[in-house]
């Protein structure tokens, strides 16, 4: 028993009969992260659920309509024909196998006081961990393509930005690309375009440059047509930035649909068929309960007769 002195004070009874904190009654907050979504500009490409094989093909074709050289000109009207050849090709997505576990004892089950940090709430998550994982390896394959445009010893800028959009437009039957960057990418090319005469002259046109938005995607980037889709997710390599730009539909994601999968316990099991993904609730003998996800699919890009690539590189 500890004798308080008059006059009590706060630090005296808080070490008796008080708390060294409280917690707030607002609910707990979630730090700050990416939440880019890519799955509107990849594109599923197949599932190799019962094929027999971990690896899908996507097979292209040139040599044919508007692909061709034309016709010959015939040099009589009984001249005989040379058939044409036709040109094959194809590009491989193989499907990858990825795994994530909580896991909780019974007494922190038991005694806990927020929610949120149960499995039952933690496994409501998984799912946006899967789409996660697939903006990384999206970001890997940005980061691997051949062609690039910017440097990796200097800040993204305006005559960069233009490059890459006269890309597009040079590559006849290319649709607008999909712009993954930094970012610190985006910031580089909003104070390069702060200098333009043209944005200058004009306060609202230089406003809707400057101006900051909370969506990770920027609409018609510039007035250039594009969109500009903002992630953490982008590598870094050589002192610069591995943003990218693709046709929409260029990276491609296949998956092993788990629809027809009976696990060992298909009542505490979730089955996420469009993922590929299966979630299983394990009942532990220490005193534990665990949930285990498991994701069956993968990234790769298309064909570069098909689709126009182009890697966005510049300094850190």
């Amino acid at each position: 028993m500890a004798t308080i002195s008059s006059p009590f004070i706060n630090n005296d009874l808080e070490a008796q009969v008080g708390f060294g904190h409280v917690f707030a009654e607002q609910a707990i907050l979630e730090r700050l992260s990416d939440r880019l979504n890519v799955l509107p500009i990849v594109e599923l490409v197949g599932d190799a659920a019962g094929s027999g094989s971990d690896t899908i093909r996507v097979t292209n074709i040139g040599g044919l309509g508007y692909n061709t050289a034309g016709m010959t000109a015939l040099g009589s009207e009984t001249a005989t024909i040379t058939a044409s050849t036709i040109d094959l090709g194809f590009s491989t997505v193989s499907i990858a196998d990825y795994g994530l576990a909580y896991e909780e004892s019974y007494k922190a089950a038991i005694l806990a006081r927020e929610p949120q940090v149960l499995i039952d709430s933690i496994v409501e998550t998984i799912p946006d961990a899967w789409l996660c994982q697939m903006r990384k390896l999206v970001a890997a394959e940005v980061a691997a393509f051949s062609s690039s445009v910017g440097s990796a010893s200097l800040t993204l800028s305006v005559d960069d930005y233009l490059d890459l959009i006269a890309v597009y437009r040079e590559a006849l039957g290319s649709r607008l690309p999909a712009v993954m960057l930094h970012p610190v990418q985006l910031s580089q090319l909003v104070e390069s375009f702060r200098s333009e005469p043209a944005f200058q002259a004009n306060m609202t046109d230089f406003a809707s440059v400057q101006a900051f938005n909370e969506s990770q995607t920027v609409t018609n980037a510039f007035g250039l047509g594009a969109n500009i889709h903002i992630s953490d997710s982008v590598t870094t390599s050589g002192g610069g930035y591995n943003g990218g730009a693709f046709t929409p539909g260029g990276i491609g994601y296949a998956v092993a649909s788990t629809g027809n999968l009976t696990t060992a316990n298909p009542a505490t099991s979730i089955l996420v068929p469009e993922f590929g993904l299966v979630i299983e609730d394990i009942q532990g003998n220490t005193g534990t309960r665990r949930v285990d996800a498991r994701a069956f699919f993968g990234v790769a890009a298309g064909s570069s007769d098909v689709y126009t690539f182009r890697k966005v590189v510049s300094t850190t």
